[in-house]
């Protein structure tokens, strides 16, 4: 498992005893290129909580970018599945079963279905909206936490060295070796994004990026217009 994080701040602690309660997990490597002094602190106390002879293991990265963090995390796993989780992604307790269940299927990569963790009718719109998309365009994003098996994964490259859909970039090389799976059971996602920008100007945005991104605009001008956001 590989989860890349930047200036997650409280949420560091809430991810990793989120990890600590899933089922059947080999290793997890967090990978963090945070700058904020605050975060950085919290990362420190973090790491000595979790010790040396942990399944977890805190790794600090030079490079900003879930891409390069999310390729430096898994040059280190030794699994035969990697799994890209994000740190606001809460995976249900059984997904390692799950997981194995989908792969042995024949599938060479996957991703689980989403939901928002948050209320209302909208957000329950935009959640189907994504995962029947994902279902349409046989894509994968980082809210769905990503797996694939790790031959396929380093033969393919790994994730392209871009500031911006580098999971729908992965995902169009994934496509060469298998479909996707799906797990229908959903990962709960913080709807954070949406309610701090609104729903529907962020989906509107992610439409217009999208769009672009597939008509060849690239992804280091996509990053501009998105913004510092995670």
């Amino acid at each position: 498992m590989v989860v890349p994080i930047y200036n997650e701040r409280e949420n560091l602690r809430g991810l990793v005893h989120h990890i600590q309660a899933l089922d059947g997990y080999r290793e997890a490597f967090i990978v963090d290129s945070s700058d904020a002094e605050d975060s950085r602190a919290i990362a420190s106390d973090v790491r000595s909580a979790i010790g040396d002879q942990s399944r977890i293991r805190y790794i600090r990265s030079a490079s900003k970018g879930r891409a390069s963090q999310m390729n430096a995390g898994a040059s280190l796993t030794s699994g035969d599945v990697l799994l890209f989780l994000h740190c606001d992604t809460r995976l249900p307790t059984n997904a390692m079963r799950m997981i194995g269940e989908n792969i042995s299927t024949g599938v060479k990569w996957g991703r689980f279905d989403v939901r928002l963790g948050a209320q209302g009718w909208v957000y329950r719109m935009i959640e189907r909206m994504i995962n029947l998309r994902s279902r349409l365009r046989r894509i994968g994003t980082g809210d769905q936490a990503i797996y694939v098996l790790s031959q396929v994964f380093h033969e393919c490259g790994g994730y392209p060295s871009v500031p911006l859909m580098e999971d729908i970039a992965l995902s169009k090389m994934l496509n060469r070796y298998s479909r996707p799976g799906l797990i229908k059971q959903a990962v709960i996602t913080s709807a954070r994004r949406w309610q701090n920008r609104g729903p529907l100007k962020t989906v509107m945005l992610m439409w217009k990026l999208r769009f672009l991104f597939w008509v060849g605009v690239a992804p280091e001008r996509l990053a501009v217009m998105y913004g510092d956001e995670r």
